[in-house]
């Protein structure tokens, strides 16, 4: 059990206008330097290192050996989060906090997993191996999960969620030490955990396929879309914003009746299309099929 402690003041929260540049972390988790660049300038990275980086919303260009030249479009009011030149796996594991050990009735157990290095994972975890991933989390790669967490307020639940990105290594580590099992992994995979290789992946061109009862409905969306892929200004970004908020509610309006009418597939298509795309559309930067 984690524990959450009260300050004796709370700090005051500032509103902000939406910042012109978005910040990243630049991570190396292998064991060789990492020689980078960004729009033409050297970004070197230490071996199992990183490095903060702040990037203006708008078009850059990336390059690696490994990667070669990689065209990419920040977006306004991003979250940030990592870049993974080295497209290494990353988990994404959350901690309950709680004010004492009665409130953890209060938080199922998460009973998704993922898979890493042909062994499972059961709980509260979720993997990439993206070039941008997107900063869901509190404590950073290189940060541990602190044994207490100091909180202005925690509501009826008396805890809180918090999550921390691990390398997949150190994911593998932290797992052992909960469990009290140090080289549990090895026993399942005696050569231990080794890094897949993995191929970049663009955004995708154009969202997946729906059928033509949903289709009929779906073109603004479709529009907003492509033009989301070349939108390189904060104005054409936030233009296009407003312009997906309303397209989604039509969209929605449009279908909500629809799918009694169709066939699993059909609607698992449609809910295929409207996640991804609002994935999509979330992230602070893509890189430009």
């Amino acid at each position: 059990m984690k524990t959450l402690l009260f300050p004796f003041a709370a700090a005051l929260a500032l509103a902000a206008c939406s910042p012109s540049k978005i910040e990243f972390q630049i991570d190396n988790p292998t064991d060789t330097p990492l020689a980078l660049s960004i729009d033409g300038k050297d970004l070197p990275v230490a071996a199992q290192g990183s490095r903060p980086i702040s990037l203006a919303v708008g078009e850059h260009r990336l390059h690696t050996d490994k990667l070669g030249d990689v065209r990419f479009i920040v977006y306004v009011d991003g979250r940030g989060g990592l870049i993974n030149p080295t497209l290494s796996e990353y988990v994404i594991a959350r901690e309950i906090y709680v004010t004492d050990e009665s409130k953890l009735k209060n938080f199922g157990t998460g009973k998704a997993g993922i898979e890493l290095g042909g062994v499972d994972f059961e709980g509260p975890f979720e993997k990439s191996h993206a070039l941008f991933i997107d900063k869901t989390w509190t404590y950073g790669v290189r940060e541990p999960f602190p044994k207490e967490k100091v909180v202005a307020h925690v509501d009826a639940s008396g805890g809180q969620i918090v999550a921390k990105v691990f390398t997949a290594p150190d994911f593998i580590a932290y797992v052992e030490e909960g469990m009290g099992e140090p080289g549990a992994f090895k026993r399942e995979q005696p050569a231990g955990y080794v890094a897949p290789a993995f191929s970049l992946e663009p955004a995708p061109a154009s969202l997946p396929a729906l059928v033509p009862a949903f289709e009929a409905h779906a073109a603004p969306l479709r529009d907003v879309y492509a033009r989301w892929l070349k939108a390189t200004t904060a104005d054409e970004q936030k233009a296009l914003r407003k312009q997906d908020f309303a397209a989604q509610m039509a969209f929605t309006s449009a279908t909500a009746t629809l799918g009694s009418g169709l066939g699993r597939e059909a609607n698992e298509a449609y809910n295929d299309f409207v996640s991804q795309r609002s994935q999509l559309m979330g992230r602070s930067a893509l890189v430009v099929p």
